[in-house]
């Protein structure tokens, strides 16, 4: 049995996936990911900070670990938006091939929208209705946001929005609970991007096109409305999410404390600060391109990559 291990080095998350690949499908063996908050600062600095820095290496040696103990040879590592942008994105690399024996490959934003496509189709070989239908999907980071136009088995268009929730929180979230004047400012910082988006797909877009999120935004929405005590990848993968149960999500959300929002069920206490721009991002894509309903995809990035391989 040939094993394959993709990581990737997200702005915020850190994640592994080895598994085996029979017919384009993907056969999970060992799933990982942890939160360091690698982009944290960013855009302040431009520079990857120390303390993310140390947890992300040590993540990695992790990951190195695991990969050696299940014997495997075929490895790809990719990161994102926050390596893409800090002028110390070099040092990081060189000491993670130094430190762990892991290569990072430095994707563009065109390059993650395509690889996201890749890994989410890969998941809907049993869905054929779904493959033939036109969709927007959406996968949401820390640092930016890659968008594709999915219609008939084809990508009509692909492109990367420069903002996600790490950046938007850093921009916009002062108060404690969140204030309708935070609230206001990320509106003021997401809405121009989703109309530019909007204008840009308008004629890929119509009455039937359904949309689909992936990444730690939209898989902790799913979470939280299944309240899962526990990660589930089976339960939250194509599960279905309606505007007005995102709105009644959201008014629970902005009501609470940051310590009192690390106990809701579903909702992992290190994304209790950036599910509000992530929440609200959402429900303003819905508003503008009219969508009634979300599906939610946990594959996307890094079975992109693990096909990729081959």
């Amino acid at each position: 049995m040939s094993l394959y291990a993709s990581i990737d080095i997200g702005s915020n998350t850190l994640r592994l996936l080895i598994g085996e690949i029979k017919d384009n499908r993907i056969y999970d063996i060992c799933y990982k990911r942890t939160i360091t908050r690698l982009g944290i600062g960013i855009l302040q600095t431009g520079r990857l900070h120390d303390t993310p820095i140390e947890a992300s290496i040590g993540v990695l040696r992790e990951f190195s670990s695991l990969i050696s103990s299940y014997h495997v040879k075929h490895v790809k590592a990719v990161a994102t938006s926050a390596i893409r942008e800090a002028s110390n994105a070099d040092i990081f690399i060189q000491r993670v091939l130094a430190e762990t024996g892991i290569s990072i490959q430095v994707i563009s934003g065109q390059q993650e929208a395509e690889l996201t496509l890749k890994g989410i189709l890969s998941s809907l070989t049993e869905h054929a209705a779904l493959i033939y239908q036109s969709f927007l999907i959406i996968d949401m980071g820390g640092g930016s946001t890659e968008w594709i136009c999915y219609k008939n088995k084809q990508c009509l268009d692909k492109g990367s929005i420069p903002t996600g929730v790490i950046k938007l929180y850093g921009q916009c979230i002062k108060t404690n609970p969140v204030s309708k004047t935070d609230i206001s400012k990320l509106n003021n910082e997401i809405v121009p991007h989703i109309h530019a988006l909007a204008k840009h797909v308008a004629r890929s877009i119509d009455t039937g096109t359904r949309l689909i999120g992936t990444a730690g935004t939209f898989t902790t929405l799913a979470a939280i409305d299944l309240e899962l005590d526990t990660y589930e990848r089976e339960k939250i993968h194509l599960h279905r999410l309606s505007l007005s149960t995102l709105h009644k999500i959201s008014h629970n959300l902005f009501s609470l404390a940051l310590e009192a929002r690390k106990n809701v069920r579903g909702l992992e206490p290190e994304r209790a600060d950036l599910i509000i721009p992530g929440i609200q991002f959402t429900i303003k894509l819905m508003e503008i391109f009219h969508f009634n309903e979300l599906i939610v995809s946990d594959y996307g990035l890094l079975e992109g990559v693990l096909l990729d391989i081959i």
